[in-house]
Parts: structure tokens; sequence; C-alpha cells
């Protein structure tokens, strides 16, 4: 144990301890490395970044879609709906008793007849026959009166003393004999005209010009008095009733109050409002133009609606523009109102719910109210000189309408118009002035 904690060799040891330590060495190898220490400190602060500062820079903006508005007379169209029904409806009735013995084609359902056109025939044979009794009775009735004269010349020559009463003095001139007579005559004389008519109404006839909607008897068969032979419909011109909404009444010019002034029914026709009615056949939509001619006068209990009646004339001719109309066939209307004048018509995307509208103002947001005089699928209709209060208009023409939804974005946001407001929006009339034939899409 001695020998191993004791040196091996004393003189290695010795020539280690008595090395010299050199401390300048150490001092300048630590000098040095805290001077690069401070160097890239130093180098790290002076390339800092500087500090960003909120608010200090210009403010962004949104990227919002603006048009331009412009004033226009903006005319009022109110939709409805209706059917195409016939003005005169009615049943082909026997007015007479017998067979039938000829049948004409334009009985049969769908075709067209003119007025006076014999449509059936009735076998006459036994009203001929009533027609020559009749003409028995009033000749042997004309020489009961011819008599009656006679006897009433012969009595009054006959007579030497004229009776003192008046009953006494007619009896002896056989007035009353004779009166009795005239009135058989007469009597005799109307029979026969009876049977000469019922004879004529074995032909029945077209009491207008129309067509067949159904066929109620037929060649052979035996009719009486008042059985129907068809159900007929006039084609002259057709009518279709119209519900309007109370709150849209204010923008019809109802025929019953088109003249202001005297508050008359509009004689002129010209004067009426007119009507556009849509309706499709063989994959297209076609356009017909009629007439508001009247109203109902009272409103519907069950849907608190008025209905008003327009005219189309000639509907069921077909022509190489428009096919004919069809009985019972639906239709789209939509009935000419008012002119609104000098209004602004806003795009319903651009107002919300709470009728309030976003214009960009020196490119800041506002929000305004407005109060629509008209509303309908496509656009919202303001006065263009409407008032917020005494020196606010709701939108004027140095603004621009947004039509980006601003719910999310306050008043004084700042915007930035996406397409510079070159696009503007003018009131048009967006209904076709005529008939016109176009494709079902």
């Amino acid at each position: 144990m001695s020998e191993i904690n004791s040196p091996k060799d004393p003189v290695e040891v010795s020539k280690v301890s008595n090395k010299p330590v050199v401390w300048g060495v150490h001092f300048i190898v630590t000098i040095v490395i805290f001077i690069i220490a401070f160097s890239i400190i130093a180098a790290m602060f002076a390339n800092k970044p500087s500090p960003r500062k909120w608010g200090g820079g210009p403010p962004s903006s949104v990227g919002v879609e603006t048009v331009q508005l412009e004033a226009y007379n903006y005319p009022v169209w109110i939709k409805s709906y209706g059917s195409a029904e016939p003005l005169t409806r009615t049943q082909l009735v026997s007015e007479v008793s017998g067979r039938v013995i000829k049948v004409d084609n334009k009985i049969r359902a769908g075709l067209s007849f003119k007025k006076g056109d014999i449509l059936l025939t009735i076998d006459p044979r036994d009203y001929q026959i009533e027609i020559d009794v009749a003409k028995s009775t009033v000749a042997n009735a004309w020489v009961k009166y011819k008599e009656e004269l006679a006897q009433a010349d012969v009595a009054e020559r006959d007579w030497n003393a004229t009776p003192e009463s008046g009953v006494g003095r007619d009896l002896a001139l056989r007035k009353p004999q004779v009166a009795a007579a005239l009135a058989s005559f007469n009597a005799s004389k109307a029979r026969l005209a009876k049977a000469e008519l019922n004879l004529e109404r074995t032909e029945v006839k077209a009491p207008f010009d129309g067509k067949i909607l159904k066929q109620m008897v037929d060649l052979g068969q035996v009719l009486n008095p008042s059985q129907t032979i068809a159900e007929i419909y006039s084609t002259d011109f057709i009518e279709v009733r119209l519900p309007v909404k109370s709150q849209d009444l204010a923008h019809i010019k109802l025929p019953d109050y088109s003249n202001i002034q005297g508050n008359k029914p509009e004689k002129n026709q010209d004067h009426l409002p007119v009507v556009l009615f849509e309706g499709e056949l063989g994959g297209k939509t076609y356009i017909w133009e009629g007439k508001l001619v009247r109203s109902e006068g009272v409103f519907d209990s069950s849907t608190r609606m008025l209905y008003v009646v327009a005219k189309l004339d000639n509907p069921f001719v077909s022509s190489a523009e428009l096919p004919a109309l069809r009985v019972g066939q639906f239709l789209r209307a939509k009935i000419e109102g008012n002119q609104l004048m000098n209004v602004y018509a806003i795009p319903r995307r651009a107002v919300s719910q709470s009728n309030m509208i976003a214009v960009a103002n020196n490119g800041l947001l506002q929000k305004r109210s407005i109060n629509p005089l008209w509303t309908d699928e496509d656009s919202v209709v303001i006065s263009a000189s409407s008032e917020i209060n005494e020196n606010t208009v709701a939108i004027n023409s140095r603004e621009q309408l947004i039509l980006t939804p601003t719910a999310n974005l306050a008043t004084g946001t700042r915007v930035t118009s996406l397409n510079d407001g070159q696009t503007s929006i003018a009131v048009a009339n967006k209904m076709q002035t005529k008939p016109t034939a176009s494709t079902k899409k």
C-alpha cells in the first residue's frame, strides 16, 4: 500500500511543480472574449427591427360592389293569375218535343258555329199538322165574326124603336156577339202563330257565334221540352277574374274610378289599364294583351282580396304569332298600374329586412333607412327626393349605393368600390308592350 501512494519518480514531480504559470496570457484571452461578446450584442441591438405602432399608418378599407343610381319614372305592374273563361257560357235546350231527325256536324264538341246556324232538327210533321188545324180554326172564326157583323147591320135596320137602356140597345144591335166573335177570331190567330212558332223551333239554331263544349243528344233521340242539347260558349271574347291584394289597389286605376273629376266609369277603352297574360302551350310561353274592364266591388271573405275582371278580344283566333286560347287555361297576369314619378329602383339584395340601405359617401360607409313606395321580387322603389330628416335625403346623386351585404360593417367603415361605380341602374319598363311568343326556358 505504501508503494502505491508514494510517487514513483520524484524527479518528474519536481519538474511539473516548478513550471511557472503565465497569468498574462489568460488575462488577454479573457479580454478578447469579452470584446467579441460585446460587439455581437451591440450589433444585435443596432440592427433590431423598429416596433410597429398600431394606428399610425393609413387605415385599411373594405372592397364593396357599388352602383350609381339614376332617377326615372317607374311603371308599376301588379302580378296576379286567373283562368280563361268565356263571357257567355250556357246550355242549348230544346223548346219543343220530338224525335231528332238531323244533327249537323257543327254540334260536335270543340267545333265552331255562327249565329243562326241550324245545329239540330226535330221531326216537324206534328207541328205542321197543328198549323193546318190552327188555320182551319182561324177560318171558321173569321166566318163567325163576319156573320155577326152582318146580323148586327140587319138588327139595326129592323128595329123600329131604340131601347131606352144602354144594355138593351147593345144587345139589340148584337154588339156583344160581335165582340165575342172578334175575340174568338184573334184567339185562333194566336193559336196559329204559336203552332208556326213551334214548327220554327224544330230547327235548333245557334244563338251567337261560339263553340260546342259538350254534346248531349244525338240522331234518333226523342227530346222533351227544356231538355239540354249541348253546352256552348261564345268566342267573341273571354274574361279572366284576377285577385288583387288590398295594398296593391292604390297603384291600380280601377275602371269605376278612372274619371277622377266626375268619379264616373271610364267608357273610353283606350284609357283602360293594360293587362298582359302569359301562358304555356307546346313548350313555349306566349303573351296576350287585354284590358281591365271592371272590378267586382266586393272583397272575397276567405282571401280578403278584391277580384278585378280583364277582357281579351278574339282570344280563340290563331295567328302566326299567337295560338288560340283554351277555355279553362291558367294564365299569369300583369296589370298595368300607376307610374311613380322621379324615383330610384334599388335592387332587392341591397335592402335589408328592416328597410335599410348602405351608401358610400366620400369613401365612408353610411347606413340609411328608406320608405318604400313599391316593392316586387326584383326592386324596391323609393322617391328620389325622400328625406330622412329636414336636411338629409336617403341617397343623393353624389353617393353610390352599396350592393355588397354590410350587416357586419359598422357605419363609418372605409370602403373601396370594386367597380368604381361605373355601373348605373335605371328604372326600365321590364314588361313587353306587345304580345310576342318566346320559347319557354
